[in-house]
């Protein structure tokens, strides 16, 4: 069957402040309801809190859920998730690269320009149109399939995340965001 993951990801947070933002970014989903903590082992889960269904698009999820009020939470928890990452989705399709400048896309890139992003923190994609060299983390993947980033709040097998509500993230963050999202 696979994991439903949908990561918001922060593309400005740096390495240094990854921390601190990712545990803004949880307090403002937990203040807001959207999480709960809940004890769990040794340590504390966050789970679907009680305004979670404002956070999804539900009807899209479970057509059933517009005619009987489905009232099943998201069974697995958020996770924050700090470092040097690459957040991808697995779709079966090319990973294309959208150029930052000229807005070309293109499926020929050199792949090991990934392991050195995730190896150094630096890496520099020229684009084959406009020949303008940016750094990866710059670049847009279509479908959003990409993101190079310190910082994500991952939420597993939740029903897809409404626009609204990843804006409204990235509006308390003070940054981009991009959702990365597909079945694993």
């Amino acid at each position: 069957m696979g994991t439903y993951r949908q990561t918001v990801v922060d593309l400005d947070a740096s390495a240094e402040e990854a921390a601190v933002c990712g545990a803004r970014g949880r307090t403002w989903l937990e203040t807001h309801g959207y999480i709960r903590p809940v004890p769990w082992q040794d340590g504390v889960a966050y789970l679907a809190g009680p305004r979670w269904r404002e956070a999804v698009d539900l009807a899209s999820w479970d057509w059933r859920a517009q005619i009987t009020g489905l009232d099943q939470e998201p069974c697995d928890e958020l996770t924050v998730i700090t470092g040097r990452t690459v957040f991808y989705a697995v779709s079966g399709e090319p990973l294309t690269a959208v150029c930052p400048r000229c807005r070309n896309a293109s499926c020929d890139w050199p792949g090991e320009v990934l392991d050195t992003w995730y190896t150094t923190g630096v890496a520099d994609l020229d684009c084959p149109a406009c020949a303008h060299r940016t750094s990866l983390p710059d670049w847009e993947w279509a479908g959003d399939l990409l993101a190079f980033a310190y910082l994500g709040y991952q939420f597993d097998d939740w029903p897809p995340l409404h626009p609204d509500f990843t804006t409204a993230l990235g509006q308390a963050l003070g940054h981009r965001i991009r959702v990365v999202a597909g079945k694993i």
